[in-house]
């Protein structure tokens, strides 16, 4: 594909319908926020020849976000909020790379660059003034309406779907197109107020261009999941577990063993070697990495920042968080490991709860191999437990154990050396 194609991410609502204080596009979903997805994908498609980000609510903080994660992103700046027309024209500086422009909305994280590449394609092939990326609902929806003429060409996008009948189809506009840009740009000055909504809708040059005779495609989707946008917090929620079973895919692809799919969660990151197990109502966060033959869950939260190597078991109601956990050991009951390193072959107790937080400051602990911390310690961080000591049960560790020491007590204090 020797054409290339500029893309603009329109971001600039206020995203009032979310109820959030922050900006739609920076709600999280699977570990990262709503707008880095799209990003990620146009990002690594040889076509588009550069993205530009078109900001207005909260400009400087969504600015700041992306600005660290993608330093291949321009950005322009809607002043008055005033429709998805007018931030477009806002992007016009930046677009002097080439002849095509792609506009996407910054709210829909369920494109694949698979769909995007061959929607471009198609565009390019056909030679065509705008290209549409559309797709059938038989569910209420509040996507624009595709409506055609006698010859089945795409006359207008009437905003809103409204089916009347439960099963009826209709075809619906994705808020994805491409666009010559000369004639991109010439419409755009003549889509008027819409009244009722005070804004200048983008969906309105469909119908400018119909009656100038340009050719108008469209490109439908068979998996309209994918054009899934976010307005609510129902959409985000529905978005959130398509993300996830997406991700939970891919992991099972590779060998990994998900005994419940529907109640197991995962972050966009997410590492985890061939053969391990993971049972439901698990929860992972970002930047987690998983080693081989593990088992996992059920009831285990494993936070940022964490690594588990091979050959680990972790059991019911555990919760880990910035730790790491050499090879073979067993965490096979309820408890807490934060800020933790934890040697090969340990076995820590049910109920072990490492204090490593004093209401100012967090500490680490260094929990050495083939050490055995028995049922209801807690250890307050700093800490270390040395290689093969032991730990009574219910022990209030206060103080560094030296290697193969026996502890009691509370505060815990030798008992013998093994």
């Amino acid at each position: 594909m020797k054409k290339k194609i500029s893309a603009v991410v329109l971001a600039a609502g206020k995203s009032k319908r979310t109820k959030t204080t922050l900006p739609k596009v920076l709600l999280e979903v699977g570990g990262r926020p709503l707008i880095f997805y799209i990003l990620e994908i146009l990002s690594s498609l040889k076509v588009v020849s550069d993205i530009i980000v078109v900001l207005g609510h909260k400009k400087d903080l969504v600015k700041e976000f992306i600005a660290k994660e993608f330093k291949n992103v321009k950005f322009s700046f809607q002043k008055e909020l005033n429709g998805t027309a007018k931030a477009l024209l806002a992007a016009k500086p930046l677009l002097n790379k080439t002849n095509n422009v792609l506009v996407l909305c910054a709210d829909s994280p369920l494109i694949t660059a698979a769909t995007l590449k061959e929607c471009i394609k198609y565009f390019f092939k056909e030679d065509a003034d705008c290209a549409v990326l559309t797709a059938i609902f038989k569910e209420k929806n509040d996507l624009g309406r595709i409506t055609r003429d006698e010859k089945d060409k795409i006359k207008s996008i009437t905003e809103r779907v409204e089916l009347k009948e439960s099963g009826q189809e209709e075809e619906v506009n994705s808020g994805i197109y491409c666009f010559k840009r000369d004639t991109l740009f010439k419409g755009l000055k003549l889509i008027r107020l819409n009244k009722k909504k005070k804004e200048f809708f983008l969906t309105d040059i469909i119908e400018i261009f119909y009656h100038w005779g340009c050719k108008i495609l469209g490109y439908k989707l068979k998996e309209n999941t994918e054009i899934l946008g976010v307005n609510t917090q129902k959409n985000l929620s529905i978005v959130r577990k398509v993300l996830n079973q997406r991700f939970l895919d891919n992991l099972m692809k590779r060998g990994v063993v998900i005994v419940d799919p529907e109640n197991t969660f995962v972050s966009f990151d997410t590492k985890i070697g061939k053969n391990t197990v993971v049972y439901p109502f698990t929860f992972i966060e970002k930047n987690v990495i998983i080693g081989s033959n593990c088992t996992i869950g059920p009831f285990v939260r494993l936070r940022e920042n964490t690594v588990i190597r091979d050959n680990v078991k972790l059991g019911n109601f555990l919760e880990i968080n910035r730790s790491k956990i050499d090879e073979g050991t067993r965490i096979k009951h309820f408890g807490y490991l934060g800020d933790t390193t934890v040697g090969k072959s340990v076995n820590i107790g049910a109920g072990v709860v490492v204090a490593n937080y004093d209401g100012k400051k967090k500490y680490k602990t260094f929990i050495k191999k083939k050490a055995f911390i028995g049922s209801d310690t807690i250890i307050v961080a700093p800490a270390k437990i040395g290689k093969g000591a032991v730990t009574g049960a219910g022990s209030v560790v206060t103080k560094n154990v030296k290697d193969k020491n026996i502890v009691v007590g509370v505060p815990a204090r030798v008992l013998r050396k093994r």
